[in-house]
């Protein structure tokens, strides 16, 4: 065994199992063991250890708090709410009310459960917007709606409501920085000074969608600042930190996370998601910049009024799009992102490589499990029973408890083909792109489109049949194929859908002509220095605008 000096363990959970073996009845140990256990991704020993916890302390407010971020990441609100209660019984704390009354599981059983949760919610912002909340600082896993944009309903009223809620709770959030009432002294830097803001900037598709666009700007106009809420960090990290003119780490401190960006006196402040954690939420109601807008990275208003732009794309929204969006819709004439190629690995892997028989046909869903709406349940029964040697691949859940919970749905929605139906686990990326590259099929969710795994699955040649919706987000897998001229995978109807998958599976030649196709095409993708220049554009239109203009001498054409 490896042992430290002191002769402890170096793994902390052992270290923790051998205190508790002294101390059986501890509840900060069984706390803490919990909690390192949800960590390493073993949520039922976690909920056992926290629940002793709690069973042997009940005013321990933090771990009836881990307990019930468990439950509701396990989509067992009831659980989750009875412990959030004992917390508010305990300790009341406002935050904590608001995030009880917004509260969403990750997966949902049907449209109908999706009806009676956004009706609670929306019940819940109307009733909270007269309790007189007060609310500073909220921790990382408060109040958000994130679960809500996978219902597949324009989502503006609930998003409003909620940002209306969070300022009339703390004024104090819509904070002004200096340099946006006077504007800041150009002669140091007379360049348009642009700052990045994100909590996801390692390998993760933030960090994938945006790590061109922060590299390839023109520093000959525009100095970047990347500006990193501490999460996570990785190989993806440094490269964008090393991209970028200027990198600080800001403070998981609201009000010393706005003065750090204010000293920074930027005339461009770019989220490229908000709404995937309350930090960055909260720090967006903050006049950081004359200019401040959210990119597609969370693809769905998010209702806060001092944000100028969202930035989209003509190929991805519908003519009534600006009506979803609470900021200006703001549509670049390119898809928004740079994009590198992904780097396939050097050795080609075989379906035996990953267990799968040469003899069947394979349809993907590559995109995470909450994304799968109920409705999309009818469409996958259709192509089970239209093809009998057809199987359906699922990437399993980060949650093991969501493979679980999609298979009941799944075997009360279409009992006749569950046994078909496979969960594949994770892969790393290199790994991914070999499977992708061994189905017949992707299938892209209606509701929530992929867009990484668009682009993955593309840049080896795999055919991803789609739907377009009205919402930007139903539009994004359609908008990234109509780039490249490759229309044969679009459906309209589900009807469409169904018979497009199975055309391209089970007919050989058909679904090779259009592999040739794509790989023919697919170059058209990836690093296409024209969104760099959309983006320059909007940047200097937005600053324009603002009266804030680059050098006359530094100036593009």
């Amino acid at each position: 065994m490896d042992e430290k000096r002191d002769g402890e363990t170096k793994d902390p959970i052992g270290r923790i199992r051998e205190a508790l073996e002294k101390d059986p009845g501890n509840p900060r140990l069984h706390a803490e063991l919990g909690s390192r256990l949800r960590a390493a991704g073993d949520s039922e020993a976690a909920k056992r250890h926290l629940t002793l916890a709690t069973a042997t302390d009940p005013t321990f407010v933090e771990a009836h708090l881990d307990l019930g971020n468990l439950f509701l990441r396990q989509c067992d609100l009831v659980r989750a709410l009875a412990c959030f209660g004992m917390v508010q019984v305990y300790q009341p704390r406002d935050w904590l009310r608001l995030k009880m009354a917004i509260a969403l599981p990750p997966m949902v059983e049907s449209r109908e459960q999706i009806a009676i949760l956004r009706g609670r919610v929306a019940r819940a912002l109307t009733a909270l917007g007269q309790a007189g909340l007060k609310i500073s600082n909220p921790p990382a896993d408060g109040g958000t709606l994130f679960y809500l944009a996978y219902h597949g309903n324009n989502d503006r009223p609930l998003y409003d409501a909620l940002a209306d809620l969070y300022l009339k709770s703390d004024p104090a959030l819509a904070s002004v920085a200096p340099h946006c009432k006077q504007p800041r002294r150009r002669d140091q830097e007379p360049r348009i000074k642009v700052g990045f803001i994100s909590t996801f900037f390692f390998d993760h598709s933030i960090g994938r969608l945006n790590r061109g666009l922060i590299a390839k700007l023109d520093r000959g106009i525009f100095h970047v600042t990347v500006a990193l809420v501490p999460y996570r960090s990785d190989r993806m990290t440094l490269s964008i930190a090393e991209s970028a003119d200027r990198v600080i780490i800001l403070p998981r401190n609201l009000e010393k996370a706005r003065r750090g960006i204010a000293a920074e006196t930027l005339d461009v402040v770019v989220y490229p998601e908000i709404g995937m954690d309350s930090f960055t939420y909260c720090l967006a109601f903050a006049r950081l910049a004359p200019v401040q807008c959210v990119s597609w990275g969370h693809p769905v208003t998010t209702g806060n009024p001092n944000l100028d732009y969202f930035v989209s794309a003509e190929a991805m929204e519908s003519e009534e799009a600006d009506q979803h969006y609470r900021e200006t819709l703001y549509r670049l004439k390119t898809l928004p992102t740079y994009y590198y190629q992904p780097e396939i690995g050097e050795k080609p892997k075989s379906r035996a490589d990953f267990g799968l028989d040469e003899g069947r046909r394979y349809y993907l869903i590559a995109q995470y499990l909450f994304k799968l709406h109920p409705d999309f349940d009818a469409i996958l029964a259709a192509i089970l029973r239209a093809d009998p040697q057809g199987r359906l691949l699922v990437v399993s859940g980060v949650e093991k408890s969501w493979n679980r919970f999609l298979m009941a749905r799944f075997q009360k929605n279409m009992p006749d083909v569950t046994e078909r139906i496979q969960f594949i686990p994770r892969q790393p990326q290199k790994d991914f792109l070999a499977l992708l590259a061994c189905v017949d099929v992707s299938l892209d969710i209606p509701q929530f489109n992929g867009g990484n795994t668009t682009y993955e699955a593309l840049s080896v040649g795999t055919p991803v049949v789609t739907m377009p919706t009205d919402l930007m987000r139903g539009r994004l897998c359609a908008a990234i194929q109509k780039q490249i001229g490759i229309a044969e995978c679009i459906a309209e109807t589900p009807d469409d859908y169904v018979a497009l998958a199975l055309r391209l599976a089970m007919d050989k030649t058909f679904g090779d002509e259009v592999r040739g196709k794509i790989l023919d095409r697919n170059g058209a993708l990836f690093e296409d220095a024209k969104v760099v220049g959309e983006w320059q554009r909007f940047f200097l239109e937005a600053c324009g605008a603002k009266g804030i203009h680059a050098p006359s001498n530094l100036e593009t054409g």
